[in-house]
C-alpha cells in the first residue's frame, strides 16, 4: 500500500508491504523493515532495529500529527482535485468513488474496463471493525480502480472510477 504525505511542504511516498512478521516500509529512498505492530487507538507500538518504539497519533480530518521518541511529525494528505461536473458537456455520467472514513481495502472485486450493475459491490473496506461494502452507484464501467487489497485509505481518497453506461 502506498500513500502520499506532506511533511511539511514536501510530498513523501510512504509505501508499507506485508512481508513475514511485519512490513516493508519505504519512506521516500529509505526502507526500513517494521515487525508485527500492534494499534491501539492513537498508539502504534512497533519494533524498528531491534528496538520497540510507540508512536502516538492524533488526527483532523486530513492531518495527521505522530510523535514517536519526542520528535512529532505533521503529516498532511494531499487534497485529490474533483473532476468538475457543473457545465459538462451532455454524455455519460462520470463518478469518483471517495473513501467515506479511514480503513483498509480488504478485497478489490473489479478491475478498470469491467461493466457493473447498479447496486454491484467495487470492493470491500474495513473500518472500525465493521466490513463496508462499496457498491457501484449506477451501472457503468468502471475506468480506474486507485487502490489495491490491503491498502490503507483517509477519508475523501479516491477508490475507484465509474462511467454510466
Amino acid at each position: 500500500m502506498a500513500q502520499q504525505y506532506l511533511i511539511d511542504t514536501e510530498a513523501v511516498e510512504v509505501r508499507a508491504e506485508s512481508s513475514g512478521s511485519g512490513y516493508t516500509v519505504t519512506l521516500g529512498q529509505r526502507t526500513v523493515f517494521v515487525e508485527a505492530a500492534t494499534l491501539r487507538e492513537g498508539e502504534l507500538s512497533f519494533v524498528l532495529d531491534g528496538a520497540r518504539h510507540t508512536a502516538h497519533i492524533a488526527a483532523d480530518g486530513m492531518r495527521r500529527w505522530v510523535a514517536v521518541n519526542g520528535r512529532t511529525v505533521v503529516l498532511d494528505v494531499p487534497q485529490v482535485e474533483k473532476k468538475a461536473r457543473r457545465g459538462q458537456a451532455a454524455g455519460p455520467k462520470h463518478d469518483s468513488l471517495e473513501a467515506q472514513m479511514p480503513g483498509v481495502v480488504r478485497k478489490v472485486l473489479v478491475a478498470a474496463g469491467d461493466r457493473v450493475e447498479k447496486g454491484q459491490a467495487l470492493l470491500v473496506m474495513e473500518a472500525m471493525k465493521m466490513e463496508i461494502k462499496v457498491a457501484a452507484p449506477h451501472a457503468g464501467t468502471v475506468e480506474r480502480v486507485a487502490v489495491a487489497e490491503g491498502e490503507t485509505v483517509v477519508r475523501g481518497q479516491l477508490l475507484v472510477d465509474l462511467l454510466e453506461a
